[in-house]
């Protein structure tokens, strides 16, 4: 590929496309305003979990082929970042379910879990109690998922820019994206905010939730993705043990890092970007804890807002944008870090070998038009 490719967006779906993309041997240089992983994906649980959602059987098989290409890349990345731990596990996540209608849904998962060649089974509500005794007794049972990976966000970034560099990428610190040049109906540079342009032969806007006002305001493109508000905790154990496993139930997922702190959420927040920490958001999730784990009792609290992207049923933009040659997009939905591993194996291969990746049809960026 000829050229300087230009990625738009330090989170880690940014970060990974420009890493895979080197690693191929294309010249790279990565636009990011804060830093890499300010944003979305340093308020993330860090989580690398298949079924992290409402999930069907399209996004349990794209975020299982996900996990696997992260096992693959993470031992490479680890190698090449430097004395950073970022404090990676391999966990236990339990679907917990407390009635019949929660129950089939939660079966319904396992089914489609399975069927995607993850490691999961059901268990009755006495067995999840052994396995973690603070869980409630109105468990009835549910799915322990041992196909996942946690870690943290912020140190995992920080750790994966050495890793990127390393591998090539140039990173533009500090600057950022104000516009693109395209001329003869393809792209020809990004126009940064110091008023100097970034010549390239093709750019990928990974901009999670700016993107729709960056193709709006640059190209004049409507797209379905918008900002999803979310408010989310990290709760103290104080001289509690560890939890014994992770737990997700009525859409909350609660998960104990390797440095002490539980993460819980999230609750969408309807604000989008202006999502500010909310005493009602923070008294809802506690709430959902205490429910689900009557036994926990947090010694300390610290409410978080940030936000992701929002796509329609929560699938992925991801291919080259209709119209104008060299411009790609790589957005996930509020998954960013689980999917990232695979959004970049699909923008690497796609751009570099015009290989079209088989998850990539029900993709919303195939019905995109300009104003």
């Amino acid at each position: 590929m000829e050229g300087t490719v230009a990625v738009v967006g330090g989170g880690v779906v940014g970060c990974f496309i420009a890493y895979r993309l080197a690693a191929m041997g294309v010249s790279i240089t990565l636009i990011e305003q804060e830093g890499p992983g300010a944003g979305a994906t340093g308020n993330s649980a860090g989580n690398i979990q298949p079924a992290s959602g409402d999930d069907d059987a399209y996004k349990i098989a794209l975020g299982a082929e996900s996990l696997a290409l992260w096992r693959n890349q993470l031992p490479r990345i680890k190698e090449a970042a430097g004395e950073i731990d970022f404090l990676e596990q391999d966990v236990r996540y339990f679907y917990a379910a407390t009635n019949d209608q929660e129950e089939e849904d939660v079966r319904r998962i396992l089914r489609d879990v399975t069927a995607a060649g993850l490691k999961a089974e059901w268990v009755d509500g006495a067995a999840a109690r052994q396995m973690e005794h603070r869980l409630s007794p109105s468990i009835t049972g549910g799915m322990l998922h041992t196909d996942c990976i946690q870690m943290d966000p912020k140190l995992f970034m920080a750790a994966f820019a050495n890793a990127a560099e390393a591998a090539g990428v140039t990173f533009q610190r500090k600057n950022q994206a104000a516009g693109l040049t395209v001329t003869g109906g393809r792209i020809r540079g990004v126009k940064l905010q110091d008023t100097s342009t970034l010549e390239c032969s093709s750019v990928v806007l990974a901009t999670g939730a700016w993107t729709l006002k960056a193709v709006s305001d640059w190209l004049g493109y409507d797209l379905p993705v918008e900002p999803f508000g979310l408010q989310k905790l990290h709760l103290g154990l104080g001289t509690a043990d560890p939890l014994h496993c992770a737990v997700r139930w009525n859409g909350v997922n609660i998960v104990c890092r390797r440095d002490g702190l539980v993460h819980a959420g999230s609750r969408f927040d309807p604000a989008g970007f202006d999502a500010q920490p909310s005493a009602e958001s923070e008294q809802w999730l506690l709430e959902q804890v205490a429910a689900i784990l009557p036994g926990f009792q947090p010694s300390g609290v610290e409410n978080i807002a940030a936000f992701a992207a929002s796509t329609p049923a929560r699938i992925p933009l991801i291919g080259q944008l209709p119209g104008i040659d060299g411009i790609y997009l790589a957005v996930p939905s509020t998954d960013g870090f689980l999917m990232a591993a695979v959004l970049a194996e699909m923008t690497a291969n796609l751009m570099v070998n015009g290989a079209i990746h088989h998850l990539m049809d029900r993709s919303p960026l195939a019905q995109a038009k300009a104003r």
